[in-house]
């Protein structure tokens, strides 16, 4: 809070000096998936000479040594075990004190496997590693929407493998992660079903929903987001009753909230506290707002310079004059809450709740 509070009260007219926190950086496009949902897997299939401009590991390191004011750098694909170098991406990550993590499509799974085992005992262990496995449905569901046959028994696999890990490792995350589409969220009560009777806690089962992109996903003409809004809260909400690990966290309880007014909850800040860096380093405010900023190579990497330039200051005053309602905002909430003395109390007060809960029961425990 003392940090945050600095951060703020630093700002003025510009938040550049203080700002950017957050940034979710993709190291690749390559993918070995055929989702009905995105389109990331056929980047190179269009532009082959695409692949050989993407980041370096060299660039990487220097890019996180220019920047040690980010407080939170999270690391996606396309399928990031793709790239034959990406575990020395999480350690040099780890090396400077930051979580690690990735979502996987589990296709490759021996290989997926191999790179994992190698890079957990090479952690420091003292940063969260998250582990996310894509299951989209039950079987011939999920490899519907994969494009891939087989997937399902490789992805469950994988799972298994992970849930192991969790107990050699203690800073270790495994989860499942569904992505819901139009073609696949009805389907979602099985698949919960499916996962609680194979003996997975009901609180490592999660969900997003998809969303177009132009300049991420590149499904802007083929995502076909869930429009039945009342039906998917209630089905979310009905597993949330009948799984009481279910949902019971901030990111559960905002996309209800976003489903229900898409107009409530936080005020988007992307550009200001949050960005986007795609695998060629152009940035962009975060993944569905298609406006490029500028490239990181340009700029010698240091995000600061970048966001001070008239491509992001003009993209500031317009979102500040018409904010964002495409999507709920959860991956970044914290940061965007941090930019005001206002989202700055609701956090020491979410805190502070929390300590006084958590006295109430170490009492309660006493007395007992």
């Amino acid at each position: 809070m003392r940090n945050d509070t600095r951060r703020w009260l630093r700002l003025g007219a510009d938040p550049t000096p203080a700002f950017p926190a957050q940034f979710l950086v993709g190291v690749t496009y390559k993918c070995d998936s055929r989702c009905s949902h995105c389109n990331i897997w056929a980047n190179y299939l269009r532009q082959p000479e695409a692949a050989s401009q993407e980041m370096t590991l060299v660039e990487f390191e220097r890019f996180l040594d220019k920047n040690p004011q980010l407080i939170q750098i999270a690391t996606t694909g396309g399928e990031q075990f793709n790239r034959d170098d990406i575990v020395e991406f999480w350690l040099a990550l780890d090396r400077r004190g930051h979580r690690t993590g990735c979502a996987t499509n589990a296709i490759e799974t021996d290989h997926i496997i191999e790179r994992e085992g190698f890079l957990l005992p090479r952690l420091s262990g003292r940063h969260l590693r998250h582990f996310g496995v894509s299951l989209d449905g039950v079987e011939a569901v999920h490899d519907r929407i994969r494009g891939i046959p087989g997937n399902f028994a490789r992805a469950w696999r994988l799972f298994q493998w992970a849930r192991e890990q969790e107990q050699r490792y203690p800073f270790y995350r495994a989860e499942i992660s569904s992505t819901l589409t139009a073609a696949n969220y009805r389907e979602f009560p099985a698949l919960v079903e499916w996962l609680v009777g194979q003996g997975v806690p009901s609180n490592k089962i999660a969900f997003m929903g998809a969303l177009p992109s132009a300049h991420y996903y590149r499904n802007v003409k083929t995502c076909k987001p869930v429009t039945a809004r009342d039906e998917l809260a209630g089905i979310i909400e009905d597993l949330r009753r009948k799984h009481p690990g279910f949902g019971q966290n901030y990111f559960t309880e905002s996309h209800l909230q976003w489903l229900r007014d898409p107009a409530s909850g936080v005020t988007c800040v992307a550009g200001t506290a949050f960005g986007y860096i795609d695998p060629c380093w152009n940035v962009y405010p975060c993944l569905v707002l298609d406006r490029k900023l500028g490239n990181l190579r340009e700029f010698a990497f240091d995000v600061r310079k970048l966001w001070r330039s008239p491509a992001a200051r003009q993209f500031r005053a317009e979102l500040a004059a018409k904010p964002c309602t495409l999507c709920f905002n959860e991956c970044n909430r914290w940061q965007s809450m941090r930019t005001s003395l206002g989202g700055l109390a609701k956090i020491a007060w979410r805190q502070a709740g929390r300590v006084l809960r958590a006295n109430r029961d170490s009492q309660r425990r006493w007395r007992m």
